[in-house]
């Protein structure tokens, strides 16, 4: 049997859902069963639908409420998303208190980092200035920048190498890193490109977007296989 991976999507004010398909594509791909998590009421419902998951993917997307980190909102912040702030720590609480593998990318690693006590850059142009732009002008399925591999990470130790492609599509990031965080990469002007959490059995969170690269890089398609193949040994407990 395929690992069943539950699916975070954008939800806006009125409760749609929606949902990219290069993510759940991504998850298909690599021998995953891909399932949308829609945005519900009733938390129990969240709790059933954890309990049958075998991993958790925190997709891209709106910026955070920067009152979730203890910030007020600056002009420079984007587009929020209250109820899907509300549905993805709930999420997140209750995968991590289950001990299931979490791939979080994009708006997902910002989300990890929120959670555990971090806080985020609202808007990079304007406060931490670089000759890299995050919100880049190639093509969505291109890459734009390297990231350096943090040596004898778990990410150094999947593609076995210091130096990878990425791409960029954000305007934030991570600003003061959570308290049991670990850095496995970074852009070449400072910003953390790549997390992981080494007090639960598997949580890795990526700021660029390697469902949009993992067909045409070795790469980025490993970081899927590594986690579906973690999904696996958890379905197979």
């Amino acid at each position: 049997m395929k690992p069943i991976i539950g699916l975070t999507a954008s939800v806006q004010d009125d409760g749609s859902i929606s949902l990219l398909e290069a993510y759940s594509r991504a998850i298909e791909k690599c021998g995953g069963v891909p399932i949308l998590i829609p945005y519900v009421k009733n938390t129990d419902i969240y709790d059933d639908i954890i309990k049958k998951c075998d991993g958790i993917f925190i997709t891209g997307g709106a910026d955070i409420d920067p009152c979730r980190y203890g910030k007020a909102k600056k002009n420079t912040c984007g587009q929020l998303q209250q109820l899907r702030d509300e549905m993805e720590l709930y999420i997140l609480d209750e995968a991590m208190c289950k001990n299931k593998p979490i791939l979080a990318v994009c708006r997902g690693i910002q989300l990890l980092n929120v959670y555990l006590g971090g806080t985020l850059y609202q808007d990079i142009p304007t406060e931490y200035p670089s000759k890299i732009n995050h919100t880049q002008k190639e093509g969505r399925f291109e890459p734009s920048h390297s990231v350096g591999v943090v040596k004898d990470s778990p990410l150094c130790k999947l593609v076995l190498k210091d130096v990878m492609t990425s791409n960029s599509f954000h305007h934030q990031a991570i600003k003061d890193l959570a308290v049991g965080l670990e850095a496995m990469a970074y852009a070449e002007d400072g910003i953390i490109e790549a997390v992981y959490l080494p007090s639960r059995y598997y949580v890795r969170g990526y700021q660029w977007h390697p469902e949009r690269l993992f067909d045409t890089d070795t790469d980025n398609k490993k970081i899927f296989s590594d986690f579906i193949n973690a999904c696996k040994e958890v379905k197979e407990q």
